[in-house]
């Protein structure tokens, strides 16, 4: 017995002995399994891409009562640097990383010290998992908006079509049960890339039910509208590119005695790694109109007599801002397959932390229209910025009541 025990532990032992094991299992695997598989994990590295866009975000807001106004104005200038990283044919893992999302003093530094970064995963239908925790509400109105719309597009550009999201699931007092958004999307030849398809969303009005500054609650009324351009081919990705993008969120309330009017624009534009514009030489004409259409603000407001924001802009509003962004970047994605989720994420980030954030440049003089016509150089010669400037006459022309409730379950009435 020792005897066949100590022949078993010096056979154990013998580095001869589990080579030849190891070789009888890879010889008993099929070669073309081993090949596909290494072929395959090399396809999803050369997948791997990043991409940069410049974002100017605005916030701005006016309150009048009687012949006295106030206002206030923030803007923000992050570039964000945007890596793709497949990791299954079925999967992409997404990171947006920014370095001059710059902060006002160092408490708000280290408060924030991860905020220049977000994570995501993407599957192949376009449903987001693994979001940062303060961007999870996005993360489900994004999945949602994804039902909603799956297989509702047209096919071809060139058509104007309704898209209805569902907002009760989240079942929050403020918000109305529906978002409305009428639909369009059009082909912009360029000179060197091709045809380019731009995709714009305006919603119906909606009410958002909200905090007053002194007691009780009313209602501000709302509309979102965006414009996504994209390259459908890229010769050098064989992907989809997003190129210029532009949204708008307005809003109008009579709560507390005054007429007070809110504004939130961001803009963005791609660019190369040294945070110059891509080059769009060429874009034709068609997009002047058609981007007009969202009401770009031409100039920024002047700010006379500056004051904070009052209670419903920082609450109520910003949440309502957030994800009817996201249902009107969703809706603009429909006759393209390349997710605009990096963008609004972005922008959602931004948005949070504004009045945290530091001016850059400083002070910021221009409006998120002037950016996208000085920076993205070539569509320069386009009156791309609304006709109607500030304040926002055609949400004024509609009376708003102001409503106190004491209720604090109950939800916005408005249904488009």
């Amino acid at each position: 017995m020792k005897k066949a025990a100590a022949t078993r532990d010096t056979v154990f032992l013998r580095f001869d002995f589990w080579l030849r094991i190891l070789l009888a299992i890879a010889v008993s695997l099929p070669s073309g399994q081993i090949a596909y598989a290494q072929k395959q994990q090399q396809k999803l590295l050369q997948q791997q891409r990043t991409d940069y866009f410049k974002l100017v975000s605005t916030v701005e807001y006016i309150a009048q009562q009687d012949n006295e106004s106030r206002q206030y104005r923030h803007q923000a200038e992050p570039w964000f640097m945007v890596t793709t990283i497949p990791q299954t044919s079925e999967q992409t893992h997404y990171h947006l990383i920014t370095s001059d999302l710059q902060f006002k003093d160092a408490n708000a530094q280290q408060k924030y010290r991860d905020a220049g970064e977000i994570n995501y995963d993407l599957n192949a239908k376009k449903f987001m998992a693994g979001v940062d925790a303060d961007l999870l509400h996005l993360q489900k109105m994004n999945n949602e908006s994804v039902k909603t719309i799956d297989g509702t597009a047209p096919n071809e550009v060139g058509k104007t079509w309704t898209v209805r999201f569902n907002l009760g699931t989240f079942n929050h007092y403020s918000l109305p049960n529906e978002l409305k958004f009428t639909v369009t999307s059009i082909k912009v030849p360029t000179d060197k890339l091709g045809d380019f398809v731009a995709v714009r969303a305006i919603s119906d009005p909606f009410l958002v039910k909200a905090a007053a500054q002194t007691e009780g609650y009313g209602y501000v009324k709302c509309k979102i509208a965006c414009v996504y351009l994209f390259d459908p081919y890229s010769e050098i990705t064989g992907e989809e590119d997003i190129y210029v993008s532009a949204m708008v969120f307005l809003a109008t309330t009579k709560m507390d005695g005054m007429t007070q009017q809110y504004r939130y624009e961001f803009g963005t534009y791609k660019t190369d790694a040294n945070a110059a514009s891509a080059d769009m030489n060429g874009l034709g004409f068609e997009l002047e109109g058609f981007v007009r259409e969202i009401q770009l603000i031409p100039q920024p407001i002047e700010v006379k007599k500056p004051c904070g924001l009052p209670i419903w802009a920082q609450s109520e509003i910003v949440n309502a801002a957030q994800l009817a962004s996201a249902c009107a970047a969703v809706a603009c994605e429909q006759n393209i397959v390349n997710p605009v989720a990096s963008i609004y994420l972005a922008a959602a980030r931004v948005y949070q932390l504004q009045d945290e954030c530091s001016l850059i440049p400083a002070p910021c003089e221009r409006s998120v229209c002037q950016a996208l016509r000085y920076d993205v150089e070539e569509i320069y010669p386009m009156d791309i910025c609304g006709r109607k400037a500030f304040p926002l006459w055609w949400l004024g022309a509609i009376p708003l009541a102001t409503i106190h409730h004491s209720h604090h379950h109950d939800k916005s009435p408005y249904k488009p």
